[in-house]
């Protein structure tokens, strides 16, 4: 796939993840853009588009309730890699916004608590494994997708968090709730230990690099 890259959006509004985005750089096969679209320029992230072949949402402490300027950039991002088939996935903030510009919805799952930490999240049969799977994985929110768009299956599911995961019945649209990608500069702003950061990093890898696979 020559002169593509993989876009990473960081939509963080406090905090840039750039020890997650090396961490994808480091495992995918293919070039890797970085995009700031709250703290830096959102333009980039439609310039880039045409030249990608894939794209990534990553967290924010933003709400897709806001309705920002940014965005609604990003939904018009978003909607045009999917027509043009490029593969998507959404990280937390990344998997909410992608359910909720796709008609799911998103709401507060704890009375607005905000909880982190690490949990069990289990792979449902042939939606992205052939068997089922169990992974514990690293999680920080207090919104979640309360309902699944049209055209989606559940993916993944935890005793916490009935939608972990969605899949697109036949386009290459997948969001995880949970923070696979997690750096260890992230987990440690979480209060996670590095004996648990250890655990789910070998098992949010593994998530990623299937994705990379989708390329």
């Amino acid at each position: 796939m020559p002169n593509l890259s993989l876009m990473v959006i960081d939509p963080s509004i406090t905090h840039p993840e750039i020890e997650s985005f090396n961490k994808i750089v480091e495992s995918c096969p293919f070039p890797c853009t970085y995009h700031l679209p709250v703290l830096s320029e959102i333009d980039s992230i439609s310039r880039s588009l045409p030249h990608s072949c894939g794209v990534i949402i990553l967290g924010s402490a933003a709400s897709v309730h806001d309705r920002t300027d940014w965005q609604l950039v990003l939904g018009e991002v978003l909607d045009k890699a999917i027509i043009n088939d490029i593969p998507v996935l959404g990280i937390c903030f990344g998997h909410q916004f992608l359910a909720n510009q796709l008609g799911g919805k998103v709401d507060y799952l704890w009375n607005k608590e905000q909880k982190k930490g690490t949990r069990e999240v289990s792979i449902i049969n042939n939606t992205i494994f052939k068997n089922d799977r169990t992974f514990n994985l690293i999680y920080s929110h207090q919104e979640g997708v309360v309902e699944c768009p049209n055209d989606f299956n559940i993916s993944a599911s935890s005793e916490m968090v009935k939608i972990e995961g969605i899949k697109h019945k036949s386009k290459a649209i997948w969001g995880f709730q949970a923070h696979i990608e997690a750096s260890w500069s992230f987990a440690q702003r979480q209060g996670i230990s590095l004996n648990e950061y250890e655990n789910s990093d070998k098992d949010g890898v593994i998530l990623m690099e299937w994705f990379f696979n989708k390329l």
